[in-house]
């Protein structure tokens, strides 16, 4: 991912030489959505994780307290 968008901003760097700035910033803007689309995207994930995790210690105590009775 990294290869690709050094890629694109060097053709939008050039392009910038000929005409407007804001090609090259157009660039920048779709960079920045798309880490903060990630961004977003890793707190749902860590959200469900540690729920899951919550989950788990639940089942375990469970677990501990059916093996203690028998």
């Amino acid at each position: 991912m990294r290869a690709t968008n050094a890629i694109d901003l060097a053709c939008l760097k050039s392009a910038c030489s000929e005409s407007n700035e804001n090609v090259y910033s157009l660039g920048l803007k779709q960079d920045e959505s798309s880490r903060l689309r990630r961004i977003e995207n890793l707190k749902l994930e860590n959200a469900l994780l540690m729920r899951m995790v919550e989950e788990t210690r639940i089942d375990i105590a469970r677990l501990r307290e059916l093996l203690s009775v028998v």
